[in-house]
């Protein structure tokens, strides 16, 4: 038996694994009893996917472009539910990209709120009524990004944001920080006065070196790209979000001049993402992708 826990490939079973020799390239074998079925620990979430380098490559480009659900089955000649699941193969393969990411310089930092629309999700009074201004039945993404481009975006609750919210999701991305430029939020001058710099009100600054222009920009772009995969499911929210963080760094990182460079990067973007998702170690099955809870405890939770 080997020492870590491994899971059948075929049939999820945990127990039963023993090694089974290696394969021509020297990777361990496993064997399940359960089964009877051979795999090889940690091969690329693509390895036995009926599909082509160059199709899955070209479906990467559409979620780029933001090609909607019902118009990529028809350009790949896919199934749906074939085209959600690689969709979800991506979305995994980037779960932790925002970990990585540090901020430095001058700082934005702001809030932006959607809608809880879903009924087993809404929280109503007892009338049966739906409570009224900013309550619970709203889910709260705080932003921050600086001024090289540099962006995370993170659901983090209902309602307003606690200090105790940006402590737990952002300490990690704040770098080396001149300042923070925020809009006046209390909750947020907490976790701000963690790291002891200046700190800027851009809505009341009146010298006009400061404002936020850039972040309402990007909350902006933020909600048009959710709109654009309207009728998604909301515990599927941060892994949307990983996705438009990960592609507005990557173009802020490149020197766009024209559409030629335009196109160029793009390629380049659907080179590294296929590549990221090829040498992910997860192993992505299709119940994994119907199991996935998101950030289901955040919406169940009114704390």
């Amino acid at each position: 038996m080997p020492n870590k826990i491994i899971s059948c490939h075929n049939c999820g079973s945990i127990s039963n694994i023993i090694k089974n020799g290696r394969n021509s390239k020297g990777k361990q074998r496993y064997l399940c009893k359960n089964c009877n079925k051979s795999f090889i620990e940690n091969t690329s979430p693509l390895k036995y996917l009926k599909i082509s380098e160059y199709t899955f490559k070209k479906f990467i480009g559409y979620m780029i472009d933001d090609t909607t659900m019902e118009v990529i089955p028809v350009n790949l000649e896919l199934d749906i539910k074939t085209i959600h699941y690689y969709r979800f193969i991506v979305f995994k393969s980037i779960e932790n990209i925002q970990d990585s990411i540090k901020l430095n310089g001058s700082i934005l930092i702001d809030e932006t709120f959607i809608p809880i629309r879903e009924k087993k999700y809404k929280i109503l009074r007892h009338d049966n009524k739906e409570t009224r201004g900013l309550s619970y039945n709203q889910l709260c993404i705080i932003t921050m990004i600086d001024l090289s481009g540099n962006s995370v975006a993170k659901a983090t609750n209902r309602a307003m944001a606690l200090p105790i919210h940006y402590l737990e999701n952002f300490i990690d991305n704040i770098g080396v920080v001149n300042e923070f430029i925020h809009d006046g939020n209390l909750r947020a001058t907490q976790f701000m006065n963690y790291f002891k710099v200046d700190k800027v009100n851009g809505r009341k600054d009146e010298t006009g070196m400061y404002s936020i222009d850039l972040i309402d920009h990007y909350h902006g772009n933020l909600k048009r790209y959710l709109f654009k995969h309207i009728g998604y499911r909301l515990k599927n929210v941060q892994h949307y979000l990983n996705f438009f963080v990960y592609r507005q760094n990557y173009l802020k990182s490149a020197e766009i001049f024209n559409m030629r460079d335009q196109n160029k990067v793009k390629n380049q973007m659907v080179n590294d993402l296929f590549e990221i998702v090829k040498n992910s170690k997860k192993q992505v099955r299709y119940v994994d992708y119907l199991k996935d809870e998101g950030i289901k405890n955040i919406l169940v939770s009114v704390k």
